[in-house]
């Protein structure tokens, strides 16, 4: 420690404070508050000794702390001065109180507040109270009242008014109330859980900002699936919601609804790697360790066209403007019709998941530690750069926005590593949850994406703020390990797939009772597709044809 203590006098001897002494003292409170925040005590006391500058005191403590809450209520009470200072000082902060009850269209409060506000100066309460009148735009009043228009420079001219009152000492009051509101925003922004992060909006108010509520994480189970033949390795909502795809430890397939169910028992032989529905949800596919690609109609469970020219495991599927995107070991990407006909091939390496957005189409490389970010054109042969990994990547998933990528890195330690879209740096790691070699699906959810979700070892939801490094909530999922993870953007339903065989609906508002659906009914599926089943004599003959109009040999 004595070491830390050094250096830190060391760095106060070296400002260059320009004959201020007010300065120093400054700079020194600065740097004691800092110091203090960090757990330094020992470097606390030794530079309060050797400057003779004193930390912040208690009162101005708990001052700088109701104004980092917005609570008026409690400054008046902590506040001790004289009655004419009392008056003055309490009509002040109920005027900044009102002007934000008034901002936050709390109109009953601000009329109740306006009557004790008349009472102390009853001509300013009078054009205060034509501000409930305009609601819109009330910047003429507060011209004529001397009220700054910005929201921080009326807390500054607040916070004058009360340090000038109460003669805190002399320091610079705009450096200092600065201060107190950056850490306010900071504040917000990084410990509040369930924060709206209205970043379009910089005119902040702590009083309108904070307004935070739990209704942007769903954690009330409203329906839970069972009956399924055994564990639920996948299970993803369609693009309208309406429709829920599954796949089993067996190889089936179940097609829910709230009004159906239907099973597809044996829908392919070895195991499901990855469901997608159709853009217009009228299709649902999968790919699977069997070399094969079903399509099935979503409304009758019927299998519609079967894609079988791969030669090795089908391991990922992606469907983006009415086409289908396939990868797996044979390390090549094939771009489907929905009728089965491929359209285009690319070269790639063994490939774990494909996931696009308008401008890349972003690769999980399988046999590396690394996503591949390719520019989303008709050719797919320029590569953008890589995200390194040190690690193994395990899942992926893409914000809705398309600004952000997570990387589940957590096949020996649970780890979430968050990614831009936009400056290719790595942004956050998430901890927390617990994983034991098993690949748990991760994904984004909320409003603009503000949070990241995974399932958990322990049958737990764990989700994370994206804008930093905070767990924000965990809710008691299942019983059993949970394999895979989906949050619908547009209805803010959760869903959770597990190893307990079920599957359940986490939505925002509150219940009174989870309604239990079993989904055991078993659909016979018909032995031949309406498309017919793509034969190898037509799939040579179709790969030959390309091959004289593509560029195969493209290497990604």
């Amino acid at each position: 420690m004595q070491v830390f203590d050094n250096l830190a006098l060391q760095e106060v001897q070296s400002i260059n404070i320009d004959g201020s002494p007010d300065r120093l003292k400054e700079i020194i409170r600065m740097i004691l508050q800092e110091l203090n925040q960090m757990g330094y005590d020992d470097v606390c006391n030794t530079l309060e000794e050797e400057s003779q500058t004193k930390l912040d005191t208690s009162q101005m403590s708990e001052l700088k702390e109701s104004f980092l809450n917005g609570d008026y209520e409690k400054l008046l009470q902590q506040l001790e001065f004289s009655d004419t200072i009392n008056r003055k000082l309490q009509y002040e902060i109920q005027k900044q109180l009102y002007l934000e009850l008034v901002q936050q269209r709390n109109y009953e409060q601000a009329v109740n507040l306006l009557r004790q506000l008349s009472e102390c100066n009853e001509q300013e309460s009078q054009v205060l109270a034509k501000m409930i009148f305009l609601k819109d735009d009330a910047s003429q009043l507060q011209t004529q009242l001397a009220i700054p228009i910005d929201q921080r420079e009326q807390r500054l001219q607040l916070y004058q008014k009360t340090i000038n009152l109460l003669n805190f000492g002399e320091f610079s009051l705009k450096t200092q109330f600065d201060k107190v509101i950056d850490q306010s925003f900071e504040y917000q922004m990084k410990r509040c859980p369930y924060h709206d992060d209205s970043n379009e909006n910089k005119n902040y108010s702590l009083l309108l900002d904070h307004n935070c509520q739990s209704y942007q994480i769903p954690k009330n189970n409203s329906i839970t699936y069972q009956g399924f033949d055994d564990e639920v390795w996948i299970g993803r909502f369609s693009n309208s919601g309406l429709w829920i795809g599954c796949a089993t430890r067996k190889n089936s397939i179940y097609i829910i609804s709230k009004e159906q169910q239907c099973k597809i028992s044996k829908a392919h032989n070895m195991d499901i790697n990855s469901l997608v529905f159709s853009s217009d949800d009228k299709l649902l596919f999968s790919a699977s360790n069997d070399k094969k690609i079903n399509g099935y109609d979503v409304q009758t469970a019927q299998l519609k066209v079967t894609m079988n020219q791969y030669t090795n495991e089908v391991l990922c599927l992606a469907y983006f403007k009415n086409q289908l995107f396939s990868g797996g070991v044979d390390g090549w990407i094939g771009i489907w019709q929905d009728n089965g006909k491929l359209v285009n091939q690319v070269k790639s390496k063994v490939v774990k998941n494909i996931l696009m957005t308008d401008q890349y189409m972003l690769l999980h490389n399988a046999a590396i530690f690394s996503i591949t970010v390719i520019e989303n054109d008709s050719k797919f042969n320029k590569i953008i750069t890589h995200l390194e990994e040190q690690e193994l990547i395990v899942s992926s998933a893409v914000s809705q926005n398309q600004q952000f990528i997570v990387l589940n890195v957590s096949k020996e330690k649970s780890k979430l590593h968050l990614w831009s879209l936009k400056t290719f740096q790595k942004l956050h790691v998430f901890f927390g949850f617990q994983v034991k070699g098993i690949e748990m699906k991760c994904c984004f959810g909320s409003k603009n994406d503000n949070y990241v979700c995974v399932g958990s070892q322990d049958g737990k939801v764990h989700f994370f703020n994206k804008n930093n490094q905070l767990q924000q909530n965990v809710i008691d999922g299942h019983d059993q390990a949970i394999n895979y993870v989906d949050w619908h953007s547009q209805t803010g339903q959760l869903l959770t797939a597990s190893d307990d065989k079920t599957v359940k609906i986490w939505i925002q508002e509150q219940i009174t009772q989870s309604q239990i659906i079993n989904v055991g009914y078993e659909y016979d599926q018909p032995s031949n597709s309406q498309y017919g089943e793509i034969e190898e004599e037509q799939e040579d003959h179709e790969e030959e044809e390309y091959s004289q109009q593509l560029d195969v040999d493209q290497s990604i």
